[in-house]
């Protein structure tokens, strides 16, 4: 056993002795360069491309078999410019010698310096690297079968290397330069470090940065299998295409595992941060090299402030009531994607402290894509997020922003004609335009350029609110056509809210359905038609004290010119109802009975919802009030009728008696004259005025026929 190990090692020895001769003897009668002619020969016979070699091959043998190359360049394909599709400064690659004994090729250390890679595309979509691959290759082997080769690299440095891409077909040129990679051992199925640090400079679109990285790879080029783990990268950028101008953000994820054989990849512990947020995700992606097939993942927004990040990213940021709406925003949802079909499930968002939560959907479809969406919302107080109000106050200044918004457009037929949609919503609380509202649910859709609320319920102030309508713009201009119904509002609380005074009181009743046609605001309120009904029960009608109007109009009879209500006054009543209609934007009631302590009264006019103006009588007559309410002078008034005039404004109406119609009245004469005083409305329709009087001429008394409607006898 002895003799046998000892001549072993004296035969392994010889071995050695004969290769290291073997090596010196090579090395001094072979040179690499001089077969540096035929492998460019060799290279232009087979691609047609010109190899040229810039500097000497070298070969050394220790501590292993290494070749170093000077520099080397590849020539561009035709028509892609005259310089190199590949070069490089100098390379040196080395394979150790034991594992080479033993039939297993080991590489050493592969270093690059100054390698430069120019890819492009022409006008027509062709790359400059087609005639090398022999264009689109065939079926990849999805069994990984073929040859097998086991990478083994004792890492990679290169330095300096430069990357272009030329794409003249879709306009865009980047340029990636200071390109710096260096590895640990890459090994099959192994686990190695990766460094990465470059610049890169794009002219269309225009952007520049830098980017560096770090982190662990794996590499298995027969099953084409890449993977990555705890991978973190800083990006900045600026130039003119980048949003906001400038971009400092970090990205990092736990795994990233590519599978090419199965067209798949795989993302976990995502994180992405930018401009002020940061966005987490896991996900996986279905076809990588033949075209999306399908993703999906699961995405988090921690909490951000939105106008902060409006603001980095250049966007406009909204102006809203509150300056801190919007300031934190985040949640999490559920996105998936295939061709034609991004949805978003298992929405919860928090808003500013508002819940939603929901899912949405969006669809390729005709002119535009179809949207569904299905919300439950907390409390959402939509002030907080509507620009605020800029009209100061005053009737001046608000009929001048009044008059503005009459020429806002707010059917566009256009955009309706294109809209595909269905919504399902609710809405716990409500808070709009100082009103609050609960447990608010729409349901709406549209499609062809019909618009349908099927149902918009909500409880407000005591009572209740319910709409239904739709809006066909499948014609020609678009035509709205809404019913509202009104269950016991408490009028006091909604004024308060809304106003900010305590002035009306009452519950209301109402009922309406409504018809109109146009894009703008002007044009629906001005071709407006239908009829409604209401009726207000318990309450106080601030802006005029109707007894006593009544009281100083008989004080006044003595005298001429007219009897001006204060302003400031208010009417106590039981119950004030009524119907109407609504004829190109004028609206006109007959029948209004008022019904109050002490006082019982009708009315009718006109009010043109254009111009806002109001031409209205209300015929009142003072009555009984119980013990302890009445006196001599409210028994003179008793059965006598004192014509009020309502004009002016919807904004600033105003209250006056003439003195001379109310002689007239306490001779009996029946005063019952509109739209003699206001033009303005009478032009709006003309006639309206006309068609109410209902007096048969100067001195004489009103007609008692069937048509005429006595008010309890009184009248």
């Amino acid at each position: 056993m002895g003799n046998f190990l000892k001549f072993g090692l004296i035969g392994l020895g010889v071995c050695l002795v004969l290769f290291v001769v073997a090596a010196v003897v090579f090395m001094a009668v072979f040179d690499p360069n001089d077969y540096k002619e035929r492998i460019s020969r060799a290279v232009r016979d087979e691609t047609g491309r010109t190899l040229t070699f810039d500097g000497d091959i070298g070969v050394s043998f220790f501590p292993g078999l290494a070749v170093t190359l000077g520099g080397l360049s590849l020539s561009n394909a035709d028509g892609f410019g005259p310089e190199p599709m590949v070069s490089v400064r100098s390379a040196r690659v080395s394979v150790r010698l034991l594992p080479l004994l033993m039939g297993k090729v080991r590489f050493g250390q592969l270093e690059l310096d100054g390698p430069v890679l120019n890819l492009g595309r022409d006008a027509q979509g062709r790359a400059n690297w087609d005639d090398l691959v022999g264009g689109k290759s065939g079926e990849p082997d999805k069994a990984g079968g073929g040859t097998s080769f086991d990478l083994d690299v004792a890492g990679v440095a290169v330095t300096g290397g430069e990357l272009t891409w030329d794409d003249r077909k879709a306009d865009v040129r980047f340029v990636v330069g200071s390109l710096d990679v260096t590895t640990g051992a890459i090994s099959k199925g192994g686990l190695f470090p990766v460094r990465l640090s470059m610049h890169f400079d794009c002219r269309h679109p225009d952007v520049r940065g830098t980017v560096t990285m770090e982190g662990q790879s794996s590499l298995d080029l027969t099953e084409r299998q890449y993977g990555h783990m705890n991978m973190r990268a800083a990006i900045r950028a600026e130039g003119a295409s980048v949003p906001g101008g400038k971009l400092d953000g970090t990205l990092s994820f736990q795994s990233l595992a590519l599978d090419f054989n199965k067209e798949t990849a795989q993302v976990t512990g995502f994180e992405c941060s930018a401009y002020g947020a940061t966005l987490l995700a896991d996900g996986t992606i279905r076809g990588l090299t033949d075209g999306l097939e399908a993703a999906s993942a699961d995405v988090t927004l921690q909490q951000a402030d939105l106008r902060a990040v409006l603001g980095a990213l250049g966007a406009v940021v909204p102006e809203t009531g509150d300056a801190k709406a919007l300031t934190g925003v985040g949640g999490t949802a559920r996105v998936r994607f295939k061709p034609g079909r991004l949805s978003v499930e298992d929405v919860e968002l928090s808003v500013d402290g508002t819940r939603i939560v929901g899912r949405g959907a969006v669809e390729r479809g005709g002119a535009w894509p179809r949207f569904s969406a299905h919300l439950d919302v907390g409390d959402l107080d939509m002030d907080r997020y509507l620009p605020p109000e800029h009209a100061a106050n005053g009737s001046g200044s608000g009929v001048q922003a009044k008059s503005g918004m009459l020429d806002d457009t707010v059917l566009p037929g256009r955009v309706l004609r294109r809209l595909d949609f269905g919504l399902d919503a609710k809405v716990a609380g409500l808070t709009f335009g100082g009103a609050h509202f609960s447990n608010v649910a729409v349901s709406a859709k549209g499609a062809d350029g019909l618009v349908t609320v099927d149902s918009l319920a909500a409880e407000a102030y005591g009572g209740t609110l319910r709409l239904t309508g739709t809006v066909d713009a499948r014609q020609g201009l678009p035509v709205a056509a809404v019913r509202t119904e009104a269950v016991h509002l408490d009028v006091a609380g909604l004024a308060r809210d809304v106003t900010g005074k305590s002035e009306y009181a009452g519950i209301a009743d109402c009922n309406s359905s409504l018809q109109a046609r146009g894009e703008r605001l002007r044009d629906l309120l001005g071709t407006l038609g239908g009829e409604f009904s209401f009726k207000l029960s318990d309450g106080v009608f601030p802006g005029v004290d109707l007894i006593g109007l009544a009281r100083s109009t008989h004080s006044a009879r003595d005298r001429q010119g007219t009897v001006e209500g204060a302003g400031t006054g208010s009417t106590r009543f039981g119950s004030i109802e009524g119907t109407g209609t609504i004829r190109d934007g004028v609206v006109t009631n007959k029948d209004l009975e008022v019904k109050a302590p002490g006082l019982r009264a009708e009315g009718h006019g006109v009010v043109s919802l254009v111009n806002r103006q109001i031409d209205y009588m209300v015929r009142a007559k003072l009555v009984p009030t119980g013990v302890g309410q009445g006196g001599k002078a409210s028994k003179d008034l008793i059965g006598v009728m004192v014509p009020i005039h309502v004009t002016g404004t919807l904004d600033k109406p105003h209250y006056w008696v003439s003195v001379r119609e109310y002689v007239k009245a306490l001779g009996g004469v029946v005063v019952d004259t509109v739209g003699t005083v206001l033009g303005g409305v009478k032009s709006v329709v003309k006639g309206v005025g006309s068609a109410l009087e209902r007096s048969s001429g100067e001195g004489g008394t009103e007609s008692a026929g069937p048509g005429r409607k006595k008010f309890l006898g009184i009248f």
